[in-house]
């Protein structure tokens, strides 16, 4: 390796186009070309790239060169106002699961309760952008990479770069995370053909932050309908679920096309890989869908869209997020209408002993005062979930404070339960269940990409605001073990159940219903009125 590097480090930079599909007319580089300690500008189609001696140059360099191009612009993006109607109104391929059916349905005279709920697209908002080294040497390219998968990663390195997979090798290194999809594997590519515009070199090409935000494939805005009936005794007797969603997945897998970012604007184009769900019971779109509860009668309706208007890949918890924020949400308004308190609403609906011990727990580890009365400013509330209903059962309490003049939510305090089975590292599955807590409050408070028919505004912290330290909530986490049990999965298990326990908090102290995400300043200084 220490003859790869005696040529010296050279660093690259990329220009993007105003917006996805757009084409690269012409590019007057001349100017650039003789910029300080720029060793060459690279174009192939409507890639362009730059490579030079010191990092700051390859910025420099990239700023002229955006000035320098002329682009043939790609369609429009949707209207944001209406994106949901959008993709609802875009072919899918509906797929039902999770039927059950009693030999009799609610009674006619039932009460009927409905409603829809949002999650808007999110990205991954890795602190540090996305980096890879690349080096062409002796007619074979070596990428440094933190892709999750140097596998995949070399498969789609071999469509673009039409070499031999004996020639390419992606060696793995710690790099910014990314909770699913980022640019990690987009970066290694912009490397690679970088590296091979100059033989010999080795090119480091991190991301500016502007790539990273505009660029990198999103969490799927979603929509979720319920509806249920109420039976004379208070309880559920019919459960009729619905989701929107575009795929979750569109990781360097693919068989029938290419799904890294340059491959899609060379002069030899590759196709995009065509999207596919993820089957049931870990599920994509429709993770976390079915419900635990005990419902004699339900159905879950899963509506797949092909067609991304923005692209989208794996977020951490893929679906189970805005899934488990509307089944639960959907269970606080239901136990409303019940007038029953919330715990006991779902305790009652639920048999698996488990579930039950869990939601105990934390309402004991919260002092949950049934039928306890919110305030303009304060309230409670709780989510539950089993992830995937396959891992580890996390119920969720937390306290909200809300500041009526400017809108802005608090979340103080947070109390967790969890049961993942035998516990093999109970200071490791602390820290995940806190830290999905943390992320989730973020994403359910503060985060969503922004866009227009333009293109994509969220282009730093200020257009895609997150959580910051002062605003951390303190996090109580309490373990039931079961070391007869096997262990179960906790790594993404309390984002569902933490943003379904924010937003009952927030309609507590409210009165007010508020279905889509995200619970920023705005949209709730707007219901207040």
């Amino acid at each position: 390796m220490q003859d790869i590097f005696e040529a010296g480090m050279v660093h690259g930079r990329v220009v993007r186009p105003p917006r996805y599909g757009s084409t690269l007319e012409s590019v007057d580089d001349a100017a650039v070309s003789k910029m300080a300690g720029v060793i060459k500008v690279v174009r192939d189609g409507s890639f362009l790239g730059v490579v030079a001696e010191r990092e700051e140059q390859a910025i420099k360099a990239r700023e002229a060169l955006v000035k320098a191009a002329k682009w043939k612009l790609g369609p429009e993006l949707p209207d944001p106002a209406n994106i949901h109607a959008h993709l609802k109104s875009l072919p899918n391929k509906t797929e039902t699961i999770g039927v059950k059916q009693a030999s009799a349905l609610a009674a006619a005279n039932a009460r009927i309760w409905e409603a829809t709920y949002t999650k808007p697209y999110l990205a991954h908002g890795s602190i540090g952008p996305s980096c890879a080294m690349a080096t062409f040497i002796n007619g074979r390219m070596i990428v440094w990479t933190h892709s999750q998968g140097v596998f995949p990663l070399r498969n789609e390195l071999v469509k673009v770069l039409k070499l031999p997979a004996k020639d390419i090798r992606c060696i793995h290194v710690e790099g910014s995370g990314c909770y699913g999809q980022n640019g990690a594997d987009d970066v290694a590519l912009d490397a690679a053909l970088l590296a091979r515009a100059v033989p010999d070199k080795p090119v480091r090409l991190q991301w500016m932050r502007d790539d990273e935000f505009a660029w990198e494939p999103y969490g799927a805005a979603m929509s979720m309908s319920v509806k249920a009936s109420l039976n004379a005794e208070g309880q559920i007797a019919d459960w009729q679920y619905e989701l929107w969603s575009n795929t979750h997945s569109m990781r360097p897998e693919s068989t029938d096309g290419t799904n890294v970012l340059a491959a899609w604007y060379l002069a030899e184009p590759q196709p995009h890989g065509a999207p596919r769900g993820i089957p049931q019971p870990a599920g994509g779109g429709d993770r976390n869908a079915i419900p635990l509860y005990d419902f004699p009668n339900q159905k879950i309706v899963h509506h797949f869209i092909p067609e991304m208007p923005i692209r989208v890949s794996a977020l951490r918890t893929l679906g189970a997020y805005a899934n488990v924020f509307a089944v639960e949400c959907f269970m606080d308004e239901v136990a409303a209408l019940a007038k029953a308190d919330p715990v006991a609403f779902r305790l009652a609906h639920l048999k698996d002993p488990r579930a039950k011990a869990v939601i105990e727990k934390v309402a004991a580890m919260a002092g949950w005062k049934p039928g306890e009365v919110g305030s303009l400013g304060r309230g409670r509330g709780i989510g539950f979930a089993k992830y995937k209903n396959l891992a580890s059962y996390v119920a969720v309490i937390a306290d909200v404070q809300i500041d009526r003049a400017s809108g802005q939510v608090r979340v103080p305090q947070v109390w967790a339960a969890a049961d993942s089975g035998l516990i093999i590292n109970p200071d490791g599955l602390k820290n995940q269940i806190e830290g999905g807590i943390i992320q989730s409050a973020s994403w359910t408070l503060y985060e969503q990409v922004r866009f227009d028919k333009t293109g994509i505004r969220s282009r730093d912290w200020a257009s895609y605001p997150i959580m910051t330290m002062p605003d951390v909530p303190k996090v109580a986490v309490e373990l039931i073990n079961r070391p007869s049990e096997r262990s179960l999965g906790a790594g993404e298990g309390s984002q569902g159940p933490a943003v379904a326990a924010i937003a009952n908090a927030v309609a507590h102290a409210t009165g007010k219903r508020l279905r889509d995400l995200p619970l920023d300043a705005g949209r709730v200084k707007a219901a207040l009125g």
